[in-house]
């Protein structure tokens, strides 16, 4: 068995109906964390009881409440504030990776041991996680993904990365934001073969137009420069609803850019976002130029 140490942050807003398989899930763990912080962003169903079943069962996991919170659930900025809550009342400091894991996912039961092996066979990377599997008609099927991401639901992050990028922004699109921070300081991040299935359909629960317009909109303040924002828009065209959601992106591009609205980046970071997608754009060219060829 591994000797290490981890701890998770779980925001949670009205999770009644999935926190349970999360719950089953870490407490089913051949490695358990040092501690578990549940933070509950305002719920008005029974999330909270749920939580306190399994609290009084494990010392390690811990119930906190956030001082404010909204009618809806949110993403982006909302999570993190939540997540930061936790963060600011940890009091297991000495672990090796910390975890920000969301309240409505089945984990393999020896997810964390994997991550653990992660982090301790390379000390180069920085950030690592599965793979994500979502509800789809009945059936389960693999989350399309960039081959560097780790989505935000499960994402587990070596300490010293953690530290380095100075945590969690209360941002959009923070979930790409730290990945881009931690290669920018040298970290390297890597995605596991792990399937982890996320019961809630990502974005089901908002307006899928609005989300593809606040998309283009926080990506151009993320640095993304005009011939990305068109390239992404154009990525986006064939998803559902089929045209529309590659057009509400673009639209929030540039209205963001005309209003030169306000980046979220340093000009560094600015500019290493810039390369490392121009330099992935030309290898998935070379990649398929060379797939038509070879198909002929």
């Amino acid at each position: 068995m591994i000797n290490t140490k981890y701890v998770i942050i779980t925001p949670a807003r009205n999770e009644e109906k999935l926190i349970r398989y999360t719950l089953e899930s870490v407490c089913s763990q051949t490695i358990k964390p040092s501690q578990w912080i549940i933070v509950d962003d305002g719920s008005q169903d029974n999330t909270v009881t749920i939580v306190e079943e399994y609290a009084e069962k494990y010392k390690w996991i811990m119930i906190v409440h956030t001082d404010t919170f909204e009618e809806k659930r949110a993403g982006g900025s909302k999570v993190v504030r939540a997540f930061n809550r936790g963060y600011s009342i940890l009091t297991n400091e000495d672990y090796d990776f910390i975890v920000k894991l969301d309240a409505d996912l089945t984990l393999p039961q020896d997810y964390f041991e994997n991550v653990a092996k992660c982090f301790k066979e390379n000390e180069h990377i920085g950030l690592c996680g599965g793979y994500c599997i979502n509800p789809e008609e009945s059936n389960l099927k693999k989350e399309k993904s960039a081959e560097f991401h780790v989505r935000g639901a499960f994402k587990a992050y070596r300490k010293k990365c953690f530290q380095e990028i100075g945590g969690l922004k209360p941002v959009w699109l923070w979930d790409g934001l730290d990945q881009m921070m931690a290669m920018q300081k040298g970290w390297e991040i890597k995605v596991l073969p792990l399937a982890v299935i996320h019961h809630r359909e990502t974005t089901n629960e908002y307006n899928r137009i609005k989300h593809s317009f606040r998309h283009g909109k926080e990506y151009y303040k993320m640095g993304h420069g005009l011939f990305l924002g068109i390239l992404k828009s154009i990525f986006l065209l064939p998803n559902k609803p089929l045209g529309i959601g590659g057009i509400t992106f673009f639209t929030g591009f540039f209205l963001s850019a005309l209003k030169r609205e306000e980046k979220i980046v340093e000009k560094d970071l600015e500019k290493y976002i810039r390369k490392f997608q121009y330099t992935r754009f030309k290898r998935l060219l070379n990649k398929s130029f060379i797939s038509s060829r070879s198909d002929n």
